[in-house]
């Protein structure tokens, strides 16, 4: 039986799961492990930036809903006002930061 390199349990019990890192980032990037971290990149740095910029991210599960929407809105307004791929990928990240924090349930909890 395969034993998760991470945290050392049988891959079947592993939070991480069955794949390698790379794996992981060659999923996560259409086939391209650079293009995976990359994107996680991103993420992670959008992340960053919304929690310093806004350290409570809504208060309910509406007003969450309220900033994904907010979000998805800005990337519509990019796409039709040909503002350019990297002004659309951008909102595309803040689209997955938003998500990720209602995800993480960051609505329901205080910083």
């Amino acid at each position: 039986m395969n034993v998760c390199d991470e945290c050392k349990k049988p891959c079947a019990e592993c939070p991480v799961g069955l794949m390698s890192e790379i794996e992981q980032m060659r999923v996560l990037g259409n086939g391209h492990s650079g293009a995976g971290y990359e994107l996680l990149y991103k993420i992670i740095m959008g992340l960053q930036r919304a929690r310093k910029l806004h350290p409570v991210f809504a208060e309910g599960k509406y007003q969450a809903l309220g900033r994904i929407s907010a979000e998805v809105g800005e990337l519509v307004q990019a796409v039709e006002k040909n503002e350019g791929t990297a002004r659309e990928k951008a909102e595309i990240i803040d689209c997955l930061v938003v998500l990720i924090r209602a995800w993480l349930d960051e609505h329901e909890v205080a910083p």
